[in-house]
């Protein structure tokens, strides 16, 4: 809450020239008050636990450090400031990922300072505030989760009956030779299913398609049976 001298508000970036330097024209804005600079997260933590600031502006990389683990820190405190990430990255995967652990808002260091001051006054009116130039790729990166999503719902019913036997197998831990035995087919048709799974699932590797399927659902063949497999001449170990 805005205290009668303004907003504290806490810079935390190990970039010593830029944070005093923003930190400077922070404290010249109308309704800001006093604004902290540490460097690293420990120095972070005392001053979030004695000042309660009203909003820790916070970069992602740290000297060996993550914004990410004081995030997540803040999470089980009853009553946290709002957070806004200051970054030089626009990478959209560490943006949703901030803003899933409690960052109220991402902006880059290239932000001009009214843009700056605007976001901050938005965030502590109750809003989100992504910088501009994060918006499509944050957007883009969302709607491909999506398609992938309404994609992996049907994987399954999607299947050949003979897929599903060959996923199956592979989820036991079979090799090919030994989903080939089980099924009686040869090893090429095992390897051309297998490539047909790994297409429809946008997966890359078998292991990828095993966790993948294992995620949606699909057993493995039954332990006896696959026990009585190995048994078989022909089958590989």
């Amino acid at each position: 809450m805005t205290g009668p001298s303004g907003v504290a508000v806490l810079l935390v970036d190990d970039h010593r020239v830029f944070a005093e330097a923003l930190a400077n024209l922070l404290a010249a804005e109308p309704g800001i008050g006093k604004v902290g600079v540490v460097s690293d997260l420990d120095s972070a933590r005392t001053l979030i636990a004695s000042d309660r600031p009203d909003l820790v502006l916070l970069d992602l990389s740290l000297a060996g450090e993550s914004g990410n683990d004081l995030l997540a820190e803040l999470a089980d405190d009853p009553a946290p400031p709002a957070v806004v990430m200051l970054s030089g990255s626009t990478d959209p995967r560490s943006i949703v990922q901030a803003l899933e652990a409690g960052a109220k808002g991402w902006l880059t260091k290239t932000t001009q300072l009214s843009a700056l001051v605007e976001a901050l006054w938005q965030v502590l009116d109750g809003n989100l505030y992504l910088a501009p130039a994060t918006l499509q790729p944050v957007l883009q990166h969302l709607m491909s989760d999506v398609r992938r999503q309404r994609a992996a719902s049907g994987f399954v019913d999607q299947l050949t009956h003979r897929e599903l036997d060959v996923l199956r197998c592979l989820v036991s831990g079979m090799t090919r030779a030994e989903a080939a035995a089980h099924l009686f087919v040869s090893t090429n048709t095992v390897r051309t299913h297998i490539q047909s799974l790994l297409r429809r699932s946008e997966q890359h590797s078998t292991l990828a398609l095993v966790a993948f399927a294992r995620s949606h659902g699909v057993t493995g063949i039954d332990e006896t049976e696959a026990s009585v497999i190995g048994d078989r001449p022909g089958s590989s170990s």
